[in-house]
């Protein structure tokens, strides 16, 4: 009666504390570094719960976990699951594997601990050379690396030099334009080099007869508000016209003449009327000289003379800006 209660209390300690499973390795004594495999098998059918622990990089502090994996197998008719691990540690001595806690429909299952031998490597320094620690090399770029890390800034540098190209063209011809226009002596020399200008665009000979009356028109005005210093340019044909009637230089038929070009000049650039060749060449001559004929005379160095001492003739004054 007494061996029966032994017994029984031994399987009731047995259940309290879990079952013991034992896991098997490939080896028991490695260098430092190197694997064993460790393999740890639970049975099961269907309907089982089985939870295996989360391994981490370590099992303790000397044994390190290099791999995890979990299989199924059937062998003679059982199902097993198996967990393997590739173990190793680094420093020399004798450890234990530490034990594994599996659980089975809610009961404990605990792998025995095993205890392995890692051995340091010897290192034969007669045979062997011993060489210092190399410092950090650092490694050489390509540009195909440069390219990889750099190349935005390398898009924003080639757009911003194409812009500052643009600008110092657009600066380069505008200062030129002005150097253009302010390099002329008197109105007469900017309203001849004007004309030369217009002709050498060829508008007539392409159809642009609204381009060439624009310019041709915006010529006189220009040329009379610098000489007479009005704001030619603003003012409507009509009025235009008027202002020019009060000049006692100019010529009655040349004030007739003037206002059938401006009509003739509106009519092109409005009502896209469009003139036969003939009438062009008429307006355009009559231009260059109506130009010619109320050129300014030069303003003597003394500009208390008001007029020439040998013909007698009123000088014209005129703005240059």
């Amino acid at each position: 009666m007494k061996n029966l209660l032994l017994l029984v209390s031994f399987f009731i300690f047995q259940f309290s504390f879990g079952q013991t499973l034992t896991p098997k390795v490939d080896r028991t004594s490695i260098k430092i570094g190197e694997p064993i495999k460790y393999e740890v098998k639970v049975e099961y059918k269907e309907g089982d719960k089985i939870i295996f622990p989360t391994i981490t990089d370590s099992l303790s502090h000397h044994i390190e976990v290099l791999g995890n994996k979990l299989d199924t197998i059937k062998t003679d008719g059982k199902s097993e699951i198996v967990q393997q691990l590739d173990l190793t540690g680094y420093d020399a001595g004798k450890f234990s594997i530490p034990s594994i806690s599996i659980q089975k429909n809610g009961e404990n299952l605990v792998t025995k601990q095993l205890e392995i031998d890692i051995q340091d490597i010897e290192v034969d320094t007669a045979k062997s050379a011993i060489f210092p620690i190399k410092p950090v090399m650092e490694e050489e770029y390509s540009m195909r690396d440069y390219w990889n890390k750099y190349w935005i800034y390398g898009i924003v540098a080639l757009a911003l030099f194409i812009i500052a190209i643009v600008l110092i063209i657009l600066y380069i011809r505008a200062k030129s334009k002005i150097s253009g226009e302010k390099g002329y002596k008197t109105p007469y020399d900017e309203a001849k080099a004007s004309l030369k200008a217009l002709d050498a665009k060829k508008y007539l000979n392409r159809g642009e007869q609204k381009e060439y009356y624009t310019q041709l028109s915006f010529i006189v005005r220009r040329y009379l508000g610098r000489i007479y210093q009005f704001s030619a340019l603003e003012i409507l044909s009509d009025d235009l016209v008027r202002y020019i009637a009060l000049k006692q230089d100019i010529l009655p038929e040349d004030v007739q003449k003037f206002k059938q070009f401006l009509y003739d000049a509106d009519l092109v650039k409005f009502a896209k009327q469009e003139f036969d060749a003939p009438t062009n060449e008429t307006h355009r001559k009559w231009v260059e000289e109506f130009v010619d004929r109320v050129k300014p005379l030069e303003i003597p160095e003394n500009e208390d003379l008001k007029k020439d001492q040998v013909t007698g003739e009123q000088y014209k004054q005129f703005n240059n800006n």
